[in-house]
């Protein structure tokens, strides 16, 4: 066998293997991803039950979160009265910040996803006419990748769940259609709080889940 052949077929086995990884790596996504919406699914059932259907919710956010691969993530309620957006659930770097901050219901990513009741995944934010610098800008904080969707109760908008920053990755459709499973359990959770909810700032030391 000549030195060229030799070379291609080395380089082919190279391939192969690549792919072959590759291919791995989906499959084990995709066995991650059916695990959560098992377990979504059974906590849609037991939410009417559940004594803090917040903290079950709260609980599948943060693995939605891991999941995805995302580095942080949130919940926020949308002020029928104001019209702003109030972060009520908030994982990642930003989490003793944001419990309780409020944001204009139609600004930025969000606010086009409440407005248009569409989710949308923003992989390349700032190059987006439609990305708001202002947590970026109140909290020193870098978006460098989002996506979103509306949470809807009888198909108006009540609030919104947004992943920010996938590590190693960009946001895909299979991510938008975990959060709108997610979605209906949020739905549930957000139509049984007061209209004056106040969110439950973090305590010092407190590490629920690891964050």
């Amino acid at each position: 066998m000549d030195t060229s052949a030799t070379r291609f077929l080395q380089q082919e086995n190279i391939r192969l293997k690549r792919e072959n990884e590759a291919l791995k790596q989906k499959n084990k996504t995709l066995y991650h991803y059916l695990d959560i919406v098992k377990e979504i699914y059974q906590a849609n059932q037991e939410i009417p039950f559940a004594e803090k259907p917040l903290d079950v919710l709260d609980q599948l956010l943060y693995q939605v979160i891991n999941t995805v691969g995302a580095k942080d993530g949130s919940l926020s309620r949308l002020d029928e009265e104001t019209g702003e957006l109030v972060f009520v659930l908030v994982h990642g770097d930003l989490r003793e910040q944001l419990p309780g901050y409020r944001l204009k219901g139609d600004a930025g990513v969000v606010g086009w996803a409440i407005s248009n009741q569409k989710p949308i995944i923003v992989n390349n934010p700032r190059q987006d006419w439609r990305f708001s610098l202002a947590v970026d800008q109140e909290f020193s904080f870098s978006t460098r990748s989002i996506v979103c969707a509306p949470v809807l109760a009888d198909n108006k908008p009540i609030g919104v769940i947004e992943l920010v920053n996938k590590q190693d990755n960009e946001f895909t459709e299979a991510d938008v259609a975990l959060l709108l499973i997610l979605n209906q359990v949020a739905a549930a959770v957000l139509q049984t709080m007061p209209p004056n909810f106040a969110p439950r700032q973090p305590e010092e030391g407190d590490d629920l889940f690891g964050d």
